[in-house]
């Protein structure tokens, strides 16, 4: 490699390391400048109206992603809520099924009371005779068809012995009968519970909420427990509803930009921008108040000096150094390119003047080649005009 060649880019990396070292300390400078300056100084120095606005965007701009941090903690938070919640309120729909299936078997069958004194239906026949007639006969129904398949599949295990189609034939029925006794039961206690829920959701404590007789105890303490636990089931109902409505607001919020966390990136992007510029207006302050940049304006100029303090000192003169230090590496440069291009435009020259040697030898072997063969030219001519004077 030419020695020039390398000289030029050993000053063109020293440049770069000088240019990154100035603005670094032009930015700083420039920084200190805007940070001393008031509202007087706007009216001189346009540039104080710029740089509070990139303050207040990026502000405005980190104020909006906290929001957002906040509402995605929020929606977070939202979620937990409401699978927690949705899984007590199905919690409480369970023992609501069963509460109701409760209330139902003590409404629709008879219960043995104490002292063999009858069950709370004989005893209060009239208070609930009318509510069961709508039930009674379905549930009589379902009760007897579950106690006479149970009384088969009983008789059907007990029974030993036989060959094994007897077996096979005994399994085929036991397993008819299970998927029968299965479907009853769960008919019998779907009819419980409906009878339940209809019974409780009518239901109303007594005045003074005392007058339990013996006979009713168990019916209405279990609606005041069915009560208890539906007004739960409706308030977490509620409390879901709102809790759900809160995060579709929330979701809906960054439905625009795509979700939260590209929202959060697009502000942090625009951020970056924004500070960059305000780099690029410390940078070009201070530059002019290096002197490097200068600008018209003797009032401009008075402002400027006027902001500058005694510690600035060190960066004016530093950056006044390296600024020298970056335009000798800039002049040396050119010397050196002009060098090189100078040898360049040389040895095209050289290049071009073979090429024309080049030419001119070929030209000068093609008059050569042209003489001779003019000269045989006219030798054929010749011996043809002695050879027609034969004729």
């Amino acid at each position: 490699m030419d020695d020039r060649k390398k000289r030029i880019s050993e000053l063109e990396h020293r440049k770069k390391e000088q240019i990154v070292q100035l603005d670094a300390l032009l930015i700083r400078l420039g920084e200190g400048v805007f940070g001393r300056m008031a509202d007087p100084h706007a009216s001189v120095i346009e540039e104080l109206t710029i740089y509070r606005g990139y303050h207040a965007d990026i502000a405005n701009s980190q104020a909006s992603i906290q929001d957002a941090e906040e509402q995605i903690r929020r929606s977070k938070e939202l979620d937990q809520n409401i699978d927690s919640t949705e899984r007590e309120e199905s919690d409480t729909a369970k023992e609501l099924a069963i509460a109701y299936s409760r209330l139902g078997k003590l409404l629709l069958e008879p219960q043995p009371s104490p002292k063999g004194e009858g069950s709370p239906l004989e005893d209060n026949s009239g208070k609930y005779a009318d509510f069961c007639a709508s039930y009674r006969d379905q549930n009589e129904a379902l009760l007897t068809k579950v106690l006479s398949l149970e009384e088969r599949l009983n008789e059907l295990e007990k029974k030993e012995g036989g060959n094994v189609f007897t077996w096979i034939g005994k399994g085929a029925q036991s397993l008819v009968l299970r998927s029968f006794l299965t479907k009853a039961q769960e008919n019998l206690e779907q009819l419980r519970r409906n009878a339940g829920e209809s019974y409780s959701r009518d239901y109303k404590l007594p005045e003074g909420g005392n007058d339990l007789s013996e006979g009713n105890a168990g019916i209405e303490s279990l609606c005041a427990e069915i009560d208890g636990k539906r007004a739960h089931s409706n308030a977490l109902s509620s409390d879901i509803a709102v809790l759900k409505e809160e995060r579709r607001k929330i979701n809906n919020s960054f439905s625009a930009e795509g979700g939260p966390v590209k929202h959060i990136n697009t502000i942090k992007n625009h951020i970056a921008n924004v500070q960059n510029d305000l780099k690029a207006l410390y940078r070009r302050m201070g530059a002019e108040c290096a002197s490097i940049d200068l600008k018209d304006g003797a009032e401009r100029r008075q402002a400027l000096d006027s902001l500058l303090q005694p510690q600035d000192g060190e960066i004016l003169e530093s950056a006044s150094r390296i600024d020298k230090t970056i335009h000798d590496c800039e002049d040396e440069i050119k010397k050196l390119e002009a060098s090189l291009s100078i040898d360049d435009e040389k040895a095209k020259i050289d290049k071009f003047r073979k090429m024309i040697q080049e030419k001119r030898d070929k030209i000068a072997r093609a008059e050569q080649d042209i003489a001779e063969y003019e000269e045989g030219i006219k030798d054929s001519e010749a011996f043809i005009k002695k050879l027609q004077d034969l004729l």
